[in-house]
């Protein structure tokens, strides 16, 4: 009974001090957001695209409110599309997502994060308190970039935005640039093997997005 005592006694010391001892909502208590997505549309992609789609879907469903994202696709360093400008809307982002498609040609990964990272530093909001954050879907086959790994890297760091990779290919996938480009940056790379892996990491990728 003394214990019980004690115990409300402390919770009620604490309330009088200004300190909320309810549990806050975790959705509400993170900082805001401001990320692109930037997808691979090159040939390489035409079998897992729809997989990509639904990916992407997921993780804009995980947006909070003041996060706003904007969404990238590339194939050649000339064929590099901000398909939407960085919105807090999740429907016109979503109508984006669903208009991607497929297209021939070289594949020019570092010049779009390079480009998304320039479009994101230029766009940003105020940046106290928001958290910024490159979310780069691709097999990692760069067979026409002019950036240089480093720069991009030192550039993404220099910015404090994290790239945050999932490497995907049903065929192979360039580990070695892409855990590059996220470690070196501060970020995290993912490496999914099948659909039900892409599924279950969406979690894992938002919280990444946000540097958790």
């Amino acid at each position: 009974m003394l214990r019980k005592i004690v115990i409300q006694a402390f919770i009620a010391g604490l309330c009088v001090f200004g300190f909320d001892v309810e549990a806050q909502d975790p959705r509400t208590s993170v900082r805001p957001l401001s990320y692109g997505i930037v997808v691979d549309n090159s040939g390489s992609y035409r079998t897992v695209l729809e997989r990509v789609i639904r990916f992407s879907h997921s993780i804009k469903d995980r947006n909070n409110e003041g996060d706003e994202t904007f969404l990238v696709s590339f194939v050649d360093s000339r064929r590099i599309k901000v398909r939407q400008e960085l919105t807090a809307s999740k429907d016109d982002l979503g109508e984006a997502i669903d208009n991607m498609f497929v297209e021939g040609g070289a594949t020019a990964v570092l010049d779009a994060v390079r480009f998304s990272l320039d479009y994101l530093s230029a766009n940003i909001k105020e940046r106290n308190g928001r958290e910024a954050a490159i979310l780069l879907i691709s097999d990692g086959d760069d067979t026409a970039s002019s950036a240089k790994l480093e720069a991009v890297v030192a550039f993404a760091k220099e910015a404090n935005i994290r790239i945050i990779v999932v490497g995907l290919s049903d065929e192979k996938v360039n580990a070695k640039l892409l855990d590059r480009l996220a470690k070196g940056s501060g970020g995290t790379a993912f490496f999914p093997r099948t659909p039900k892996e892409m599924t279950e990491m969406v979690e894992r990728v938002a919280a990444a997005l946000r540097g958790r």
